[in-house]
């Protein structure tokens, strides 16, 4: 993808892309009675044991209704879930990653803290639970978690954007979390930097700061866009999300040793970025003129 046909995709992915609203819903029934003024105390007596009888079975039926819902959900995620491996890091660049099976679930942060066992989630409530055995009755640990099946986006403490490692499984947590060392330590060394891109029809400048990508495109009639977008970064992809943590793109990256150039490839076509300099960064727009051989349009 050209670097003008980047941002241009992003920004257009980011306006229609809505986010999923998982909900769920339930029914309840309303049970009444009524009695007539002159009622004997017996028949008064009766109508009040009727309801609580009435109100016990809409009990029962709710708590079966959420049991079921909680069943279905579950089963929903386990279809989904089942084999696949996912990896993230937080803006401590703390590193962490989540495996499935049907039932299984394994859980490995590189702060050296893990857990694994049977998992469940439950209607309504943003958290996923960790047992010790598949009758899920005796719970060892609970992380704010979400999952969007849609857009293929899970969020861990509602912070820290996982995003699925297509190349492990569920089985090899602890080689991806080794993986992850590495991209935890360039997603450091990138924040706060300003890199320069070029190809034959525009210049591009990309930053990254906290959880925020931006792009600035410079093109060669002088039009110039930005667009801010959330990123998360693996071993081996670079994610771009829009505000409601939809996937707008996702490209490979490279670095070369001495870090001076960063390669970011999409659809076949990589573009070499080259870090610039702080003072280049303070006035980037200017340095995308100069580099493209155009003047800076006033204003």
């Amino acid at each position: 993808m050209k670097l003008k046909k980047m941002l241009a995709w992003l920004t257009a992915m980011a306006m229609i892309g809505t986010a999923a609203l998982a909900t769920a819903c339930g029914s309840e029934d309303d049970a009444s009675s009524s009695s007539k003024t002159e009622s004997s105390a017996a028949e008064s007596k009766d109508a009040a044991a009727d309801d609580a009888e009435a109100e016990d079975l809409a009990a029962d039926d709710a708590d079966a209704e959420e049991s079921g819902s909680t069943d279905d959900e579950t089963a929903a995620y386990a279809e989904a879930l089942a084999g696949t491996l996912w990896l993230g890091m937080d803006a401590e660049y703390n590193c962490y990653a989540m495996g499935f099976n049907d039932e299984e679930i394994v859980f490995e942060a590189d702060d050296g803290s893990s857990a694994s066992g049977y998992w469940g989630v439950t209607a309504g409530d943003p958290t996923i639970y960790i047992f010790e055995d598949a009758e899920l009755t005796n719970q060892i640990a609970s992380i704010p978690w979400s999952y969007d099946m849609e857009n293929g986006v899970m969020i861990l403490n509602d912070n820290v954007i996982m995003a699925q490692a297509d190349s492990y499984s569920f089985s090899d947590a602890a080689t991806a979390m080794q993986q992850m060392a590495t991209a935890a330590k360039v997603q450091e060394y990138l924040q706060g930097t300003y890199w320069v891109g070029t190809d034959d029809t525009s210049a591009s400048a990309i930053s990254m700061s906290s959880d925020t990508l931006e792009i600035i495109e410079l093109s060669q009639d002088g039009t110039l866009d930005q667009g801010s977008f959330l990123w998360s970064m693996d071993y081996d992809t670079l994610n771009a999300y829009d505000e409601n943590y939809n996937l707008l793109a996702s490209f490979g990256w490279d670095i070369s040793e001495d870090g001076s150039e960063l390669q970011l490839t999409n659809d076949g076509e990589s573009v070499v970025y080259t870090q610039v300099s702080e003072e280049d960064a303070n006035a980037v727009v200017a340095y995308l003129y100069s580099v493209m051989g155009l003047e800076e349009s006033a204003g």
